[in-house]
């Protein structure tokens, strides 16, 4: 994943501080900063925060009346599947040959709300969608992942191919949905954890899950 960018995103990581005629950049110790990353994931924090938001989108989905070829666009990592235990254990760090090599083990864990949301939709009849910034290469796996964390039915999984790769994020993906679009599919949301993954048209909802573990330009 050529543009991704590991950042420790905490608010007082990088703090300027007006002093006099010009500000002070006061910059927190790098373990402090791994350790507040660590106690939001850990401490159930970051599970309250993805509650509140899937409620309001539910809640917000709620009010629109059903139609055919309605659907709803995922992201995955950090979205549909964590890979939280991976960034750990490298100490939060990002080694593309390691992030490679952990995709291809397909073992990630569905982050729970993600999953609850995806049940409500497949209740109501609306279709999933995944779009993803990994690799052709990771195709399979990635379904395997998606199949043995219970997200078993959905329209497509669109990942990069080669010849896209040096695409950034945001391009690729409302490329995506344009393409989407044209083939008869109504986005009523996007649900990621990047603003990458919901800026451009044919969005529908946004709903933005919580990372302070990466950004993606």
């Amino acid at each position: 994943m050529k543009n991704l960018m590991l950042v420790f995103v905490l608010v007082s990581f990088f703090a300027f501080i007006s002093c006099s005629s010009a500000p002070t950049l006061q910059i927190i110790n790098l373990d402090a900063a791994k350790n507040a990353v660590q106690g939001y994931y850990e401490s159930g924090a970051f599970e309250r925060e993805c509650e509140r938001i899937i409620d309001d989108a539910i809640n917000r989905l709620e009010t629109i009346p059903l139609k055919k070829n309605m659907t709803v666009v995922f992201d995955i990592d950090e979205t549909a599947l964590s890979n939280y235990d991976h960034t750990k254990e490298i100490g939060f760090g990002y080694v593309p040959k390691l992030w490679t090599e952990w995709l291809l083990k397909a073992d990630a864990k569905a982050i729970p709300q993600t999953k609850r949301f995806y049940d409500w939709l497949i209740s109501k009849n609306i279709g999933v969608i995944f779009l993803t910034g990994r690799y052709e290469e990771t195709r399979d796996a990635t379904i395997k992942n998606l199949f043995d964390q219970g997200y078993t039915k959905f329209d497509t999984l669109i990942v990069r191919r080669n010849d896209e790769r040096t695409i950034p994020a945001a391009k690729f993906k409302a490329l995506k949905r344009e393409e989407l679009v044209m083939k008869g599919y109504e986005i009523i949301a996007c649900i990621g954890d990047q603003w990458s993954d919901l800026i451009g048209g044919n969005t529908g909802y946004k709903i933005k899950l919580p990372n302070y573990l990466y950004l993606i330009d």
